[in-house]
């Protein structure tokens, strides 16, 4: 029977189903004995097994086998083929994340009365129950995974009973039933391991082996087993699983507070969904990535990765993704102080949680909402939210997620001053904690206990905790916890009086944050945001020139044909008359034959309809080319108008840019005007720095608006060329920067050589010029520093060259210089958009900049500006 072929044939593609260098040839074998097979039937079957064998590797191409093969079959009426073909159609909807089509396939086939292996009757019911799980109607996938188990016996094929077993352990996973998870396991990996080469469903057992352990809380047997997973995929060479090591790869990153790396790992995770594009994974991907941006307190990188997954969610129905990433975005907005937007979120989030049964879920977004309540100050509607959290953790039994919200609540103790329960329940988190042995949550509650210690000025305690703390922070090499830990050692000395340590602290957490982040959160959201818009916009305007230049190739080509068609039709009309001569010399003819004139008539008439039809066609074609010109005109009106409006939309979108960097700078200049009223009239040496430290920073955040200003300038300005005078416009500049070089002790050097004049935007010019010189005293050297500044203009071109003996820069970071808000050095002070902002002020006046560098030794960068005399 036929459908014993498929079986065996189906088998051997499940076996090395994602052994990509295997599937071509297999393909092309298939396809050399379809070519020269005849019957139907078999070509059904032979046609259903590459579409199987393509799927994943080239979606379009199975699509189009497997359609041709229910074609076939219903041509046939080869019942036992359309129930293979159909699985297979519903197999490719499912990859693809058409997941209602997969299911009308999927049971199409379930409905066909014909015989068939219990084996692929079972698969076919298991992708029913794999697109029900996905689709989060947990229950209809449990009743159909075990449907599947019924079909084939628990002495049915071992390869599929481990895959169907598999499934449902997947599924407990999902609903935090760790124990009945572990119990399917053990008899997906018993059947599994009866066919000692097959690793594909070995993998995704192990797979699943790790997230069971890792929900229990059995770290090294979680990692043991994603390591023979990865272990496993480099030979396999599975995207899917590829996918799925990357991401545990970045979680383990996380965990040691390696944030590059835990990027790193999930963009190239990323590049791989690009490849397999299974929509569940891709949503994963995206939300790790917003995830990793949300702890860096990157809310404006982490919210766009959400709603890129959110996109994907929403568009393939995927609710319990969906339910997640509107809970993440509510934690964002809680962030953001966006309260009622967090509120609204979470609603959504749990509402759906509520409708799939994701209990766990439930009591994620209670104690989210209990944490935004606290931010509110409304604490018994946060304690309220954390208890309801409570009750469903305890029973779900995660201990960290537990200890998680006894934390929150003793965070509201302790903003309602009862400090002695609050230190209760931050004992009871570390307890667990130490248990555990979790090192980051460990040094989280060393250094929050140690805060509470000082409130409680038991200040021996404290600093027993914040030593704790400190030799975590180095173990797992966090700075975001060392950062904290040195503003609680400020506060632990300036309670006790002794300012002079405190204030070291407190510029050790200043470096450190510096070094975490450019600016301020808030200000940094806001500007990147704006960016981001006006990148939005620029896009758009280019995407409506290329749709602009597509369609007028489009209209060239109609014309073309129009053109092609309208010789055509003048050839013909030639024919016709040349078949009306020869007609009449006929006619002439015929009349001295009679038994020719009834022939020679009817010619005639034929001629003369056909010479009509052809006017008639030539009517239609010309009627046809004014309707395209028409329409040509009126794209072409819409297109002018959107591409009018995009530029105004950018215009004022760098108008608001620009006035509210100067809205910015109105209150720092009144700080800086304070700093300076108090170093005149207050006497106290501890107060005057502080007082020193206020001005500093101001000048600081002064410094960066103005840099954003210039960002503002570059982009925006129109260009009016005269005269520039360099020497002038240099002392001008490093006269700016007099108290800067004088702390720093450095020699500066002019050399100027204007043998002619240079004409070109002064304002420009000084951008470029101030930008480098202030680069060069940022990376200062120490011993006999120097800055020499060098020009030389021709009538052609103007040469302009800041060289220093500084820090230098190191090999892998040359390429990256020009980058906005990149630093190559923790320590410096800078924010990371000078030389962005010199680069571009050079590009606006058609020049170029190009450097040199040795590290350790110094740096020279020189910029050629066209002269605009003529």
């Amino acid at each position: 029977m036929r459908f014993g072929v498929s079986y065996v044939i189906l088998l051997g593609l499940l076996l090395a189903k994602l052994q990509i260098n295997a599937q071509k040839p297999y393909t092309d074998s298939l396809k050399q004995i379809l070519m020269h097979t005849d019957d139907p039937q078999r070509r059904v079957d032979l046609l259903c097994d590459i579409a199987y064998d393509l799927t994943d590797f080239d979606d379009e191409a199975a699509e189009n086998y497997a359609n041709q093969a229910r074609k076939l079959a219903e041509e046939s009426n080869y019942q036992a083929g359309l129930k293979y073909a159909l699985t297979v159609v519903g197999l490719g909807n499912f990859s693809s994340g058409n997941y209602q089509e997969a299911l009308q396939n999927l049971h199409s086939s379930r409905r066909i009365k014909a015989e068939q292996k219990p084996e692929l009757t079972g698969y076919n019911l298991m992708l029913i129950g794999s697109t029900y799980r996905d689709l989060a109607y947990y229950d209809s996938a449990e009743h159909y995974y075990k449907l599947a188990i019924q079909t084939i016996g628990e002495k049915g094929d071992p390869y599929y009973l481990g895959f169907f077993y598999r499934g449902l352990a997947n599924l407990k996973l999902i609903l935090w039933q760790s124990q009945e998870a572990l119990t399917y396991l053990k008899k997906a990996e018993s059947y599994a391991k009866k066919r000692p080469r097959d690793f594909y469903v070995l993998m995704n057992i192990w797979d699943l082996y790790g997230r069971v352990y890792h929900q229990l809380l059995k770290y090294d047997e979680s990692n043991a087993y994603f390591k023979k997973m990865c272990d496993q995929e480099k030979l396999t060479k599975d995207y899917l699983q590829e996918i799925k090591c990357l991401l545990h790869e970045s979680d383990v990153a996380i965990d040691n507070g390696d944030f590059g790396n835990a990027l790193q790992y999930s963009f190239k995770a990323l590049q791989i969904s690009d490849i397999y594009r299974y929509p569940q994974e891709r949503v994963d991907v995206y939300s790790k990535i917003g995830y990793i941006y949300t702890e860096l307190s990157q809310y404006s990188l982490a919210s766009q990765y959400y709603f890129e997954g959110l996109k994907i969610g929403e568009k393939y129905g995927l609710r319990f993704e969906t339910a997640d990433l509107y809970a993440k975005l509510a934690w964002i907005y809680k962030e953001e102080s966006s309260y009622t937007v967090a509120h609204d979120y979470l609603n959504k989030s749990e509402s759906l949680r509520i409708t799939i049964g994701d209990r766990h879920g439930v009591s994620e977004c209670q104690n989210i909402r209990g944490l935004v309540y606290y931010l509110q100050k409304e604490y018994d509607r946060s304690l309220a939210e954390f208890n309801k959290a409570l009750t469903i953790r305890k029973t779900v039994g995660n201990e960290l997620n537990i200890t998680a919200t006894i934390y929150n609540m003793s965070l509201v103790y302790e903003a309602q001053n009862k400090n002695a329960i609050a230190l209760d329940y931050q004992m009871q988190s570390m307890a667990v904690e130490e248990r555990l042995n979790n090192i980051v949550g460990m040094g989280i509650s060393y250094n929050s206990i140690s805060e509470l210690m000082i409130k409680l000025n038991r200040f021996s305690e404290a600093d027993a905790y914040l030593k704790k703390a400190m030799r975590l922070s180095v173990t797992t090499g966090s700075k975001l916890l060392r950062r904290n830990i040195y503003s609680n050692y400020a506060r632990f000395y300036e309670v006790q009086g002794n300012y002079k340590m405190a204030n070291q602290y407190h510029k050790k957490f200043e470096t450190l944050n510096d070094s975490i982040y450019s600016e301020s959160g808030s200000v940094k959201l806001a500007e990147m945001e704006a960016l981001y818009q006006v990148e939005k916009k620029e896009l758009e305007i280019r995407e409506l020139d290329e749709q602009k230049k597509m369609q007028g190739k489009e209209l060239e080509s109609q014309r073309q044909l129009a053109r092609q068609q309208r010789f055509i039709i003048a050839i013909s009309l030639t024919s016709i008359v040349m078949l009306l001569v020869a007609g009449a010399v006929v006619f002439r003819y015929s009349r001295e034959k009679s038994r020719d004139n009834k022939s020679l008539q009817k010619l005639n008439r034929a001629i003369s309809e056909q010479k009509e039809e052809i006017q008639a066609q030539s009517e239609e074609l010309i009627e046809a080319s004014e309707t395209i010109t028409n329409i040509n005109k009126e794209l072409e009106v819409k297109i002018e108008a959107r591409t009018t409006e995009l530029k105004q939309a950018y215009k004022e979108l760098d108008t608001f840019f620009y006035r509210a960097s100067h809205d910015f700078r109105r209150p720092i200049t009144t700080f800086l005007g304070l700093a300076g009223v108090a170093k005149i009239t207050v006497k106290d040496q501890v107060s005057l720095e502080l007082f020193e430290k206020v001005s500093e920073t101001a000048g600081s955040l002064d410094k960066m608006l103005q840099k954003l200003q210039s960002i503002s300038d570059v982009g925006s300005q129109q260009m009016v060329y005269k005269e520039v005078f360099l020497k002038e416009l240099t002392e001008e500049i490093l006269d700016s920067f007099s108290r800067q070089l004088q702390q720093k002790k450095i020699a500066v050097h002019q050399e100027m050589n204007e043998s002619t004049s240079l004409v070109s935007y002064p304002a420009m010019v000084k951008i470029i010029i101030e930008n480098l010189i202030e680069n060069a005293i940022h990376f200062a050297g120490v011993e006999n520093p120097f800055i020499n500044v060098r020009a030389s203009v021709n009538s052609e071109t103007a040469t302009i060259e800041v060289e220093d003996n500084g820090q230098g820069i190191m090999d892998e970071y040359k390429s990256r210089i020009f980058e906005m808000y990149f630093r190559a050095n923790e320590n410096s002070k800078g924010n990371g958009l000078g030389l962005y902002i010199a680069k571009k002020a050079a590009e606006k006046l058609n020049g170029h900049i190009n450097f040199s560098s040795n590290y350790a030794k110094g740096t020279l960068f020189s910029v050629i500006l066209p002269n605009r005399q003529k």
